[in-house]
């Protein structure tokens, strides 16, 4: 039998002080939004002429409740298990978008979770079992919570994470929220994708967290984005999604230890995205922001 990972006690109790009570479907479990997630545009395909990948949807149940799921790419086994945040479902934009792109590479499966911290992290057992699958977990901003602790629970033999807006400050006081990576071990790696005016990640407090981490981390930086994913050149951000999305796949085939870091941006001159590709190195994640974006809030950080 596999050793037992350490269930990661401490990171369910650093998240807040109301992890283990129920909240409506509009705020997460410390009482506040973990994200910034909004309402998905019908006409954005037609916009943007982007073809949609198929999409199946099914249903299986686990304890009496319908799970709702959605697979992208080949079927069977997945090669990301992803769920989404607690301000929005599959349909959110930075859900729906990623998936979509990690779709163009491989396959995905997305999974439609409570709001709550510990239920969601429920469910991405059940989804695990249902699949048979738990190599790779995923989801943005609680749902990367849930991931994190997911995949320190039940035997689980996860070997990568991939976490998009990770939401860093967060909770009623605005406490860090880092002791949920802190915990991870060291067979785990890790890639956060973040924007530089995410609010609730401040980058250069996430690279004094990185650094002292024990699993390895990789990191793609989106300039000028903010924590839903989204910025201010509208019709270029569901491409800005999807590229991230691919992103993640890439590197969940390759995850070459020499190059770590990764930034996308818009540039004004060609009016299109940038990404530089991966680039070698120990660049901190701090240098890798946009002049534009405004000072970070100094938060109460956790000792």
């Amino acid at each position: 039998m596999a050793k037992r990972r350490k269930p990661a006690k401490r990171s369910l109790q650093s998240a807040g002080d109301d992890d283990s009570v129920n909240h409506s479907s509009r705020g997460d479990v410390d009482g506040g939004h973990d994200e910034d997630d909004t309402t998905l545009n019908p006409g954005d395909d037609e916009e943007n002429h982007v073809e949609k990948p198929d999409v199946g949807h099914f249903e299986f149940d686990a304890n009496n409740k319908a799970i709702v799921c959605e697979r992208r790419g080949m079927v069977g086994k997945p090669s990301l298990i992803w769920t989404h945040g607690a301000g929005g479902g599959l349909e959110a934009p930075a859900t729906k978008d990623f998936a979509d792109g990690f779709a163009a590479r491989a396959s995905i499966v997305s999974f439609k979770g409570a709001m709550n911290l510990v239920s969601r992290t429920k469910v991405f057992h059940a989804v695990i079992e249902h699949e048979g699958f738990d190599a790779a977990l995923g989801g943005r901003s609680m749902g990367a919570r849930a991931a994190c602790i997911a995949a320190t629970q039940e035997e689980r033999q996860t070997k990568a994470l991939v976490l998009v807006s990770f939401p860093l400050i967060g909770g009623t006081k605005g406490d860090s929220r880092e002791q949920i990576l802190l915990d991870l071990p060291e067979e785990i790696d890790v890639l956060l994708i973040s924007g530089t005016k995410d609010s609730m990640c401040d980058l250069e407090q996430l690279a004094a967290v990185t650094a002292k981490m024990n699993a390895r981390c990789w990191m793609v930086v989106v300039q000028a984005a903010n924590h839903g994913m989204d910025w201010k050149w509208k019709d270029s951000a569901q491409q800005m999604r999807r590229m991230t999305g691919a992103l993640a796949a890439e590197w969940l085939e390759s995850r070459d230890r020499s190059k770590r870091h990764c930034v996308i941006r818009w540039d004004e001159e060609a009016g299109q995205i940038q990404c530089e590709g991966w680039k070698e190195g120990e660049k901190e994640v701090q240098k890798l922001g946009d002049e534009e974006a405004p000072p970070a809030k100094r938060r109460k950080k956790t000792k």
